[in-house]
């Protein structure tokens, strides 16, 4: 659940964690509960693991100079050959 950051005018700021869906407008400071204001901030990308900044980094570097086919992909393998179904000749004919 994300943290929310609030600033009651009396007390100073605190934060409240709650659901993304739990929407109160103006909550009450826990110390007056007097109405607080709502501080926006950045995100916390700080606490993102290795393998989301490299994620993060691999999208932004995508962006700027993205990688281009200059030739057709080799093959893998030799052809398939479609292969007939034995079923086929007891099929009934129009």
């Amino acid at each position: 659940m994300p943290t929310y950051s609030f600033r009651c005018t009396d007390c100073g700021p605190f934060a409240i964690t709650r659901a993304i869906t739990d929407t109160v407008a103006r909550p009450p400071c826990p110390t007056c509960s007097a109405p607080a204001r709502r501080v926006f901030a950045s995100p916390a990308l700080a606490t993102l693991g290795t393998g989301q900044h490299r994620l993060a980094d691999m999208a932004a570097a995508s962006a700027e100079r993205p990688e281009v086919t200059t030739t057709v992909p080799a093959a893998l393998g030799r052809p398939r050959t479609p292969r007939r179904d034995s079923r086929l000749p007891a099929l009934p004919r129009m």
